[in-house]
């Protein structure tokens, strides 16, 4: 594999990866409960604070993570993101947290959205047959042959 095809490689691969994150949306869900480690999100009725190991975060309004359990009142998450109303944002870095369940508001549950990874992989077609085209790479390994140009 030359060069320049390993760099077209690894930058369409990045590309993608980059990408396929936007490939998520949300959809609401009509019950708390779910199967554990389902991605979810939960909005809140009034501002929480939550302890993170030895940092406390206020004014929390929104949880997203993995589903852990639904205890007698109250939902434990195993948190990913915590969206303060400030617009600040802390990593849970999977800690657990737990909700009281008259807090929550709403959950939504994290899907995968198929019109948008299909408009994500064919962009990435599309980009990647153009790369291989302005760097002149082409499908065949014999070299072409059979052209008129100069003999070497």
């Amino acid at each position: 594999m030359t060069l320049k095809r390993r760099r077209l490689l690894r930058i369409t691969v990045l590309s993608a990866l980059t990408m396929m994150v936007g490939c998520y949306h949300y959809v609401p869900a009509a019950t708390l409960v779910h199967p554990q480690g389902t991605a979810l999100r939960a909005y809140l009725d009034t501002l929480s604070a939550f302890e993170l190991r030895e940092v406390t975060v206020n004014n929390i309004d929104r949880v997203e993570g993995e589903f852990v359990l639904a205890d007698a009142g109250g939902l434990i998450l195993s948190a990913t993101w915590l969206q303060a109303i400030t617009g600040s944002g802390f990593a849970g870095r999977g800690w657990t947290v737990r909700i009281p369940e008259a807090n929550v508001t709403a959950v939504e549950l994290k899907r995968i959205s198929w019109w948008r990874t299909g408009v994500v992989v064919g962009g990435l077609a599309v980009g990647t047959w153009l790369g291989f085209d302005a760097l002149g790479v082409t499908g065949s390994r014999d070299g072409g042959g059979g052209g008129t140009g100069p003999p070497l």
